[in-house]
């Protein structure tokens, strides 16, 4: 269960990743995005099967500190966060981190070309 805190901090990382103010980045692992922000803390968002059989993955917001204590995590278990919410936010944060539109736009204009 999540406090309202935490919540809040939940809220502010959607709004801010719409936004495009965090600066996520891929990891070595393909379902795995982080974000330094403020110098001081580390988020990552990653979608994860909780089993060989399940249908839809799975997905955790985790902040940390510069040290690698973990402060807090959400997921779309959380009954106070929304399950379309957590997932919004991994699309986003992955399409940033690997730079889909940028991508998509150089091939538009590979096509335009052809």
């Amino acid at each position: 269960m999540a406090d309202r805190q935490t919540i809040e901090f939940f809220k502010g990382v959607l709004e801010k990743t719409r936004a495009g103010r965090i600066p996520w980045k891929p990891t070595a692992e393909e379902s795995n995005f982080i974000a330094a922000i403020g110098g001081q803390y580390v988020l990552s968002i990653s979608a994860h099967d909780v089993s060989p059989t399940a249908e839809l993955p799975h997905y955790a917001l985790t902040l940390s500190d510069r040290i690698g204590n973990e402060l807090t995590t959400v997921t779309d278990m959380d009954q106070e966060i929304s399950a379309k919410d957590i997932q919004e936010l991994y699309e986003t944060a992955r399409r940033r981190a690997i730079q889909v539109d940028e991508k998509i736009g150089g091939v538009l204009a590979v096509l335009s070309r052809l």
